[in-house]
């Protein structure tokens, strides 16, 4: 999206401040507002108020939930509490369990003082956007078995 010249994402994440910047959906369209979060805590309640909306962007803002939290606490019951913080904000959504999942596959072999989240949280943002481009050039195929199901596929 562009606004005033300037382009945004619907998500982005500023590494040295530690915090992850949202458009927020609920202000849109009428109002263009940004919000900054620095928690699971303001994740979570940013998925679960529709701050963040429309499935692949809610996957995203998980995989970015567990990035802050395991930024304050690398260890194994911080990524569970992350999890299950932001699974029950949409506990239908296929994304969002499929971003958790990613992220837990990813730093599970990974030792507590080498996690380095952001770098997952952004393989899984593009992911996400290779999927929905692959998905939209080749109308809706199944692309990579790791990638999250369209509604066709589920």
């Amino acid at each position: 999206m562009k606004v005033a010249g300037k382009h945004y994402r619907s998500l982005w994440a500023d590494e040295s401040q530690g915090v992850v910047h949202i458009i927020d959906q609920v202000r849109l369209p009428h109002v263009f507002e940004t919000a900054t979060l620095r928690t699971v805590d303001e994740v979570a309640q940013a998925i679960k108020a529709m701050h963040v909306r429309g499935a692949p962007l809610i996957g995203v803002a998980a995989a970015f939930g567990i990035a802050l939290a395991v930024s304050r606490d690398p260890s194994d019951a911080s990524i569970s509490e992350a999890s299950n913080k932001l699974r029950v904000t949409r506990p239908t959504a296929v994304n969002l369990a499929w971003a958790i999942g990613r992220m837990r596959e990813k730093l599970a072999p990974v030792k507590p003082s080498e996690r380095r989240v952001h770098r997952h949280a952004r393989v899984v943002d593009g992911e996400r956007a290779r999927t929905n481009l692959q998905r939209h050039l080749h109308g809706g195929t199944d692309v990579s078995r790791d990638d999250p199901p369209s509604k066709a596929e589920r």
